[in-house]
Parts: structure tokens; sequence; C-alpha cells
């Protein structure tokens, strides 16, 4: 395959032969294209890819200037280097002429042979260089498209998995949850109708009736939050930045109530600095059902209560989040039970195990982190305690 081909018109035979043979005894990788007229010439560009136009200035019909004004005012030979090569029109004002048509070139005959190869290889060499660079260029453009869809692709099914995973989760609890809560649901009709049959037989015990009536409350805010972490794990939530203090300090306001009734000193050492690409309403409600967790363990504990919540960016450059608590720790044969669905060490009416198993499918399976669990033993303020510790690491962007 010819690398470069040239079209060379001119109505005299003889000058066409002349070209046509330095070109074919000088040239290599070089295929040429002769034509008589300027009509013709014409017609050539328009059906094949023509890298260089030889023009003769002096033709019957259409001259050289005015096929060159045709070439240049089509799209599609306009960019077509043309080197005027003329007997006839050696003024300087001819050569202006042709230049300002758009000509890279204008020579006059007779020509010298070495001097008119010379500037021909000069010009050949341009536009090979022109044509890899722009193949160069075209193979970056397709490249960096491909590398576009791609990415395009790859956060599209990251969206998906996300919401694919909320699905399942949400998918598995709904097929259990009318079995899970039968039990709750079955204490607050026994408390309801124990307070109904006492005031029908007018037994006015005041504190049985508000004892039931506390159970009965107590059961209904645990079923709320189980609902609303239903809504929250199945709502579509957006990727978006965020700065992690601000998350982890909204988590613990969402249970300043708790915290204050239960006595618990919350304890935080945040590097303020932290700014992540992640989902940050999941996040929050992954914090508050920690924070939960540890407060109904630590309702047990006599000693000074205390949750501890750390973050730092750890030396694999991935965000950690410690949440650790005084309560005592979790029993060796419940530890590795803890993240599966509708596990609890509770008491029935506080809880059907769904807290810490949709904080693990949120911080695994939505945010593409980790959460682990495990017993620790730490000294704060020169006394020792014994407690669980979640530790959650995640990316800074997804």
């Amino acid at each position: 395959m010819k690398d470069i081909k040239i079209l060379a018109v001119d109505d005299i035979e003889a000058n066409r032969v002349s070209l046509q043979y330095l070109i074919q005894e000088y040239l290599e990788n070089v295929e040429l294209v002769l034509a008589s007229s300027g009509e013709e010439a014409l017609k050539i560009t328009y059906k094949e890819e023509i890298d260089i136009i030889i023009l003769d200035v002096q033709m019957p019909g259409l001259d050289g200037f005015d096929t060159a004004k045709y070439l240049k005012s089509n799209p599609r030979t306009q960019n077509i280097p043309i080197i005027f090569l003329t007997a006839a029109f050696k003024k300087e004002e001819f050569q202006q002429k042709g230049f300002q048509i758009g000509a890279i070139d204008y020579l006059t005959k007779p020509i010298e042979n070495h001097q008119f190869i010379n500037k021909l290889n000069l010009y050949i060499e341009v536009i090979i260089k022109n044509k890899q660079l722009e193949a160069v260029n075209d193979n970056l453009y397709k490249a960096l498209q491909k590398e576009i869809e791609l990415k395009e692709q790859v956060q599209k099914q990251q969206l998906e998995l996300i919401e694919q995973s909320k699905m399942a989760a949400l998918g598995e609890m709904i097929g259990n949850i009318a079995h899970q809560w039968r039990q709750p649901l079955s204490l607050i009709t026994t408390c309801a109708s124990g307070v109904k049959l006492n005031l029908q037989l007018g037994i006015d015990d005041k504190n049985e009736i508000l004892s039931s009536m506390q159970k009965i409350m107590n059961t209904s805010q645990d079923l709320s939050e189980t609902i609303d972490n239903f809504r929250d794990l199945s709502c579509k939530e957006k990727l978006s930045k965020f700065n992690l203090t601000e998350i982890i300090n909204k988590s613990i306001k969402a249970k300043e109530h708790l915290i204050s009734e239960n006595n618990i000193n919350i304890i935080t050492n945040l590097d303020d600095t932290i700014e992540l690409t992640n989902l940050p309403n999941s996040l929050v409600q992954a914090l508050v059902n920690l924070i939960h967790n540890s407060k109904d363990a630590l309702e047990k504990s006599d000693l000074e209560k205390y949750i501890f919540i750390d973050s730092y960016t750890n030396k694999d450059n991935l965000i950690e989040i410690i949440v650790t608590d005084n309560a005592g720790g979790i029993k060796t044969e419940h530890i590795n039970k803890v993240f599966e669905p509708y596990f609890t060490t509770k008491h029935q009416a506080h809880g059907i195990g769904l807290g810490l198993n949709i904080t693990y499918k949120v911080i695994n399976d939505s945010m593409y982190g980790k959460i682990k669990i495990n017993n620790t033993k730490f000294t704060y303020q020169d006394n020792e305690y014994e407690g669980a510790q979640v530790k959650i690491t995640l990316p800074f962007k997804i």
C-alpha cells in the first residue's frame, strides 16, 4: 500500500510525462494520479483521497487558480496542499495570488529537478507525520472514550449493586418480619388485655397499669425504630461528599436523649479533616445502630458508662471508625453471631436482632467497607475496663 497519493494536473501531456518520470524515479511509496484539466482534477478529488496536488496554472477551461478556488471551497478537499507549477505566470503578483488562494508553494518552469524533488520530499514527510499524529490522536480519543464508557459502566454497576444489596436485605427481612414481630406484638397485646381486664373487673392497681403501659411504650418504640430501619434501607441514596466528623456528631445527637437518660459519657477522638465520598445517611444509620447497641449493653453496668468513638486514616490510606464501650464485652459463643439477622441476646420486648445485621449490610454491601467486632480490654483515667469494640473501615471514595 502506498503512503502518499499525488495528483498532477497539466493540460500538456509532455509535462505530465515529465512529472511522472521524476516522481516515479526519485520518490518511493508514492502513487501518482494524472489529470489533463481542472474539471478532471475536481472529479478525481471527489472520488479519491488525494494527499498533494501539483497544479498547472495556465489551462483551457477551468484554469489552475479557479480549480484551486473550487478545491478550497469544498470541505472535503479544502485541506489538500496545492503546489502551483507554471511556465507562463512568473510575475510576483501571480505568485502572491497563488498563496492567497491557499497554495503551499508556487514554482515556475523550467524546474530544477533536485530542488523540486527535495521540496516534494519535505512536504511528503510533513504529510506523513501529520497522518501519524492524526492516527495517534484518533487512538487516544478512542481510548479516552472507552475509558469514559468503562468508568460510567463501573459507576452504574456500583450503584446497581448498592440497590441490589439493599433490596436483597430488605426482601430477606420482610420475608421473616411477620414471624419475628409476633413476640413483641404478643407482649403488647398481653399488657393491653391485662389493663382492660383489670378495668372491667374494677381492679384499680395503678402501679400495674403504669408498668404495663411502660412495657407497651418501650416495645412500640423498638418496633418503630425497626420500621425506620426498613425505610432507610429501602430509600435510594445518592453518593455525596461529606465530612466524617459532622456525620459522627449527627449520629451521636440522634441518640442524645437515650445517652443522657442512661448517664452515658461519649468520648470522641476525631480527625476533623477527613472528607469522603460515600452514603452519608447510610453511615448515620449504621453508627446510630452501634450507639444504640452499646447503650443497651451499658444498661446492665454498675460502672461509670462510656462509649468511645475514634476516627483516623490508617497506614493503608483507608478511613477507620472505632466504636468502643465498657459494657463488659460479648460472650465468646455469641461474638461470631452478632451480625446475623434476628440474632439477639436482649429480652424479646427490646428488639428482634436486626440493628447490627442492617449495620453490617450497610457497611459491607452498600458502602464498600468492612466491619468487625471483638472484645477488648483498655485503660481510661487509670481504670481498667472491658467491652466490645467495633471497627469500620471505609474507602475515601466509591
